[in-house]
């Protein structure tokens, strides 16, 4: 019994110096390309866009970063966490990389602005988007963009998966990757919006 005793106060000593505390949390953010670089200038007449909806999946709601280890799992580390709602942090960075694609200032989220006069629509919904424990970072998203919301319903859906390397194993290596992902994302959409309708 005395053993024992002994064994709970040098525990409870151990734990009034310090001893057992955890590390602390280290939060990140996507940089969109335009906060990485020189923004060019934005016009105000240039393309309206809204961003009507963002869908993310339900295993990317953690605020914690999810890192894939395997085809079927996910790690998570307690300690690294996203620094918003990874879906809101996604927009933000979309919403930004957009503007810098389309050198306009009028991409705005349905949030904000709903159903502007004259401005295009994009829905997106991510599938995907996570890097695995080399640093291979994936965007695999279903998206499409119409005149209006009424022409979202007969457009048909594509599909786009983005694929990339971080520089290293940190979580900041990692994050950086993602970002740049949604800027390719970015691009492609900003050629679908200016293409020919």
């Amino acid at each position: 019994m005395k053993t024992i005793q002994r064994a709970l106060v040098a525990l409870l000593m151990l734990s009034s110096f310090g001893c057992f505390r955890s590390p602390p949390s280290r939060f990140y953010s996507l940089i969109s390309q335009r906060e990485a670089e020189v923004a060019p200038a934005l016009s105000s007449d240039g393309v309206q866009l809204e961003v009507a909806s963002v869908i993310f999946p339900q295993y990317l709601s953690d605020p914690r970063i999810a890192v894939r280890t395997g085809m079927n799992e996910i790690s998570r580390d307690e300690y690294e966490r996203w620094i918003e709602d990874p879906d809101v942090n996604f927009r933000e960075a979309l919403l930004a990389d957009l503007s810098r694609e389309l050198k306009s200032s009028n991409v705005f989220s349905s949030d904000v602005y709903p159903q502007r006069r004259g401005a295009r629509v994009l829905q997106v919904e991510v599938l995907q988007f996570d890097v695995t424990e080399e640093g291979k970072a994936l965007l695999k998203a279903r998206w499409s963009t119409g005149v209006d919301r009424s022409a979202l319903s007969t457009v048909p859906l594509t599909v786009s998966e983005f694929t990339g390397l971080s520089e290293g194993s940190s979580s900041e290596a990692r994050v950086a990757a993602l970002s740049s992902l949604v800027c390719e994302f970015a691009r492609v959409v900003a050629a679908r919006v200016t293409g020919p309708q």
